[in-house]
């Protein structure tokens, strides 16, 4: 049976769904009850006519889960796929836990360098740049940048779970998130040089140009450099936007 074979309105129900997956965090089976809030749609199409088998279904996907939540999509939509297998009895019910754990790990590490360590810093940087402009057009730059990436992930891999494991496995080679997140942290750290050196010139004024010039080049310089040597020394995106927002309070206060 295809993932295909499922009604697009069922379709559009998980993929939904799929940002309430940390709804109900807990310490015990952390998004256990958000996959399986995701997942029932499909479920109860699934398993229509055959109420044990549904129950037995559900308590399969309240087992311990814990991923990125946009590469979650990709687990997510391969699970329906397995569980559509699994009704057609073309697949043992052990093989959907079994790809699950398999996956998450490694999901969630991915995910964390690209979405936390990359492209959060990237989306912040680039905000903060344009909120010299004005401050609503920084926020909209943040919430674009982000948003455009994390809903293609979310869309395209929850396209490729659930049309089955091996689009889903080529859907991860091909989507190269190890090259993205390096060209972003690159990305971030310029932008970076350049939020630092504006700050600069803004600190300093237009009446003394030379000195601006001379003093936003060195700034440019020397940030671009520490946001590098930062983001090789793992520092957390939290510890970069702290650091931004002090600056910036720095530059309010003067």
């Amino acid at each position: 049976m295809s993932g295909s074979t499922l009604p697009a309105s069922v379709r559009r129900a998980v993929w939904r769904r799929q940002f309430l997956v940390q709804g109900c965090w807990n310490y015990e089976g952390m998004q256990n009850v958000g996959f399986a809030y995701s997942i029932l749609p499909a479920l109860k199409h699934i398993y229509a006519d055959r109420p044990e088998d549904l129950t037995r279904a559900i308590k399969r996907h309240l087992e311990f889960f814990n991923t990125q939540p946009a590469m979650g999509s990709v687990i997510l939509g391969a699970a329906v796929s397995l569980e559509q297998r699994v009704a057609a009895q073309e697949e043992d019910p052990r093989s959907i836990g079994t790809f699950k754990v398999g996956l998450m790990g490694t999901l969630g590490a991915i995910g964390d360098a690209y979405f936390w360590g990359a492209l959060k810093p990237l989306a912040s940087v680039a905000g903060a740049i344009l909120a010299f402009i004005h401050p609503l057009l920084g926020i909209a730059a943040l919430l674009a940048i982000y948003n455009f990436s994390h809903l293609i992930v979310r869309s395209r891999g929850f396209a490729a779970g659930i049309a089955g494991q091996e689009k889903a496995v080529e859907f991860l080679k091909g989507a190269g998130f190890k090259l993205r997140t390096e060209d972003r942290k690159t990305a971030a750290a310029v932008l970076g040089g350049i939020y630092g050196a504006l700050g600069v010139a803004g600190a300093i004024g237009a009446g003394v140009s030379w000195l601006a010039t001379v003093l936003c080049f060195a700034g440019a310089v020397l940030l671009v450099n520490l946001f590098t040597l930062m983001f090789r020394k793992a520092v957390s995106p939290s510890e970069l936007l702290l650091l931004l927002l002090l600056v910036g309070l720095l530059l309010v206060r003067r």
